[in-house]
């Protein structure tokens, strides 16, 4: 045998030894508990944890809870944890996020938020947070309130805040209505804020429809326009 191939032989079998030796380091575990009664109350909690031959360690940890009262009422809590933790210090990476869902006397409050590692982090969205408010009849009344808040890798906070309500009244009249508000705050003492504010009204009576909408920028009116329509 050559010395050439002596050492692509030696070469091969370091590369088969390496190989093993990886997968020998490789470790992965995952456990699964659930909890339920006959009332629906309901618990699950899943965790998955996989460390690789470089020594990094990926986990993820979900959480379910259904909480359930005498009269109905439900109050669901879903979280979820990522954590990438490489070997050495400073090195973990943490990304979180919370649901809620509250259903009491026909109102649906929800909730959803997000934080990686408690801070900005470049290209991520992150200290995001939403809540939603819903609360409807027979009649055909309705409301909703949601409202967003987001910071960007930047520093700029974002908040977008939205209220719908409709009106009907005895004789099958409606009134609708929705506002929404945008405010930018971009990260700095002297940056100045703006906010964009639209108005949307539609009443309808007597076969009759009116419609409007108004737009301001940081309280100054940009559009304005109404108009009458038949059914």
């Amino acid at each position: 045998m050559t010395m050439k191939s002596i050492l692509l032989a030696s070469t091969a079998v370091f590369a088969l030894s390496a190989a093993a030796f990886a997968a020998d380091n490789e470790s992965y575990e995952s456990n699964t508990k659930i909890e339920k009664d006959s009332a629906g109350n309901y618990s699950e909690k899943d965790t998955v944890t996989k460390t690789d031959a470089n020594g990094t360690t990926n986990s993820s940890k979900k959480t379910l809870k259904i909480a359930v009262d005498a009269k109905g009422n439900t109050d669901k809590i879903r979280i979820t944890e990522t954590v990438i933790d490489p070997k050495g210090l400073g090195n973990k990476h943490v990304v979180a996020t919370k649901d809620t869902e509250k259903t009491k006397y026909g109102m649906v409050d929800t909730t959803h938020t997000k934080t990686v590692n408690g801070k900005n982090v470049e290209g991520t969205k992150d200290n995001y947070k939403s809540t939603s408010k819903i609360q409807k009849d027979s009649e055909g009344n309705y409301a909703e309130r949601d409202i967003t808040t987001n910071t960007d890798a930047n520093g700029t906070t974002t908040s977008f805040e939205k209220d719908a309500n409709v009106a009907v009244d005895p004789n099958g009249d409606v009134n609708k209505s929705t506002t929404t508000e945008k405010v930018t705050n971009p990260k700095g003492l002297f940056n100045k804020n703006t906010t964009v504010k639209t108005s949307n009204t539609e009443q309808t009576k007597d076969g009759m429809v009116k419609t409007s909408q108004d737009v301001t920028v940081d309280g100054k009116t940009v559009a304005s326009k109404s108009e009458t329509t038949q059914q």
